[in-house]
């Protein structure tokens, strides 16, 4: 055999393998799902957590894999997530306001812990995940007058007054790769849900 041949042999050797371990060749695309790479939608982009489904969101592989896996048995559907205890009623206090835009509705997607975007299992009816988010529409040190204080009061010359956002490390039931198999895990969206805006008091010292 030529060394012509030779190589024409070495060549369509490693074209087939690279095929077989799904490599990728010049002009093919994979179609293993766990090569797909999810985004956030366009109105959170930037955001670790989204309550938008979007054009993208993958609810044939949802439905398949919730057949696969069921998780509830009964007609009713199953529901998990984090609800605020007294519903829309609190929305922070006086000094701190809070933005409660999104109460009980299902988050689609989240960025996980190692910053890859998770599609959230949500099928209703089926298996859905609500949550309840809260956060401070004026974070950080209070610098205007509010029902409480003044900044002309004698108190803000005390105490520093802080409007602080509180965030959870909530479960969420995401779509997964396990062995290049599709899959469900449970994971955190990194930094956290903010579920609380509270006040922080502390006493400034220095002054006499």
């Amino acid at each position: 055999m030529d060394r012509f041949s030779i190589s024409i042999c070495l060549i369509a050797v490693t074209l087939c393998f690279s095929k077989s371990m799904g490599n990728p060749v010049d002009g093919e695309i994979l179609s293993d799902w766990n090569t797909v790479q999810y985004e956030m939608p366009p109105s959170c982009v930037g955001q670790a957590f989204c309550f938008e489904k979007g054009d993208n969101y993958p609810e044939e592989l949802v439905e398949k894999l919730l057949k696969t896996y069921p998780i509830q048995e009964t007609g009713f559907g199953f529901r998990t997530g984090f609800s605020f205890r007294n519903g829309n009623n609190e929305n922070g206090n006086m000094d701190c306001p809070a933005n409660t835009t999104f109460v009980d509705k299902p988050i689609y997607y989240i960025v996980d812990e190692s910053g890859i975007v998770r599609p959230v299992i949500q099928s209703p009816n089926k298996f859905e995940q609500l949550y309840s988010t809260r956060w401070c529409l004026y974070p950080g040190p209070v610098r205007r007058d509010t029902p409480h204080f003044f900044l002309t009061s004698q108190r803000l010359k005390r105490f520093q007054i802080e409007c602080v956002t509180t965030y959870m490390n909530l479960d969420f039931m995401v779509l997964a790769d396990d062995d290049f198999e599709p899959t469900m895990k449970m994971m955190h969206a990194m930094g956290g849900i903010p579920v609380c805006c509270k006040c922080r008091y502390s006493r400034l010292h220095n002054i006499n």
